[in-house]
């Protein structure tokens, strides 16, 4: 891993080292959007509903956010993560873009058992363009380690492995919401792969 400050591959020099690398076959869930008809610039925080149903009373997950581009690049976006116990969001601070979990010990609960649960997880502020014809993915899955120079360390006893499954319908809806900002020209082509500070990109593994 590269430095913390400004050493080969650190974190604020303009290429830090990523690992960004597709996870194993059946460690994760993608969803992919049709091609978008237009230019879209998003600035500013977001959200990804899920309903979720687990072999264990509580898991760690994250929702990654990418541009996969019309030349068969894949651009990371943003993440954000959520530990199923702290699910309980605070109605005082959270609003439809920027949901706040309250991680109060008193509203912290496990999964039912059996039963899907409805999860809010926050996405961490973004500031992007995405090209007419790329499509958004999100990706679901364990929190990894992708970041250059940190990632999450386990907090929970060594188990073996949780099953988690995802809902969908019309009973158990999945959704993104992210701020769009109308009337933002974009005056360049796709960029370089890599090519954006902080976002790296890769073949789109699809």
């Amino acid at each position: 891993m590269g430095g913390p400050s400004g050493g080969p591959g650190g974190l604020w020099t303009a290429t830090p080292t990523y690992h960004w690398n597709p996870g194993p076959a059946g460690d994760s869930v993608a969803y992919v959007t049709a091609p978008l008809s237009a230019d879209t610039a998003v600035i500013g925080a977001g959200a990804v509903d899920l309903w979720i149903q687990a072999s264990v009373p509580d898991v760690d997950l994250q929702v990654t956010v990418t541009e996969v581009r019309p030349d068969g690049q894949e651009t990371f976006v943003q993440d954000g993560w959520l530990r199923s116990s702290l699910r309980a969001l605070d109605p005082r601070k959270s609003t439809e873009l920027q949901p706040w979990p309250s991680l109060r010990e008193a509203t912290a609960a496990p999964l039912p058992k059996g039963r899907f649960t409805k999860l809010t997880i926050p996405l961490y502020y973004e500031g992007h363009a995405y090209r007419a014809g790329s499509r958004l993915r999100i990706i679901v899955s364990a929190p990894g380690g992708d970041q250059p120079v940190w990632e999450f360390g386990s907090t929970h006893p060594a188990r073996g492995t949780a099953l988690v499954t995802l809902g969908y319908g019309p009973s158990m809806p999945a959704r993104i919401v992210l701020p769009v900002v109308p009337g933002v020209r974009v005056p360049t082509p796709l960029p370089p792969c890599p090519g954006l500070r902080g976002e790296p990109c890769r073949d789109y593994p699809g």
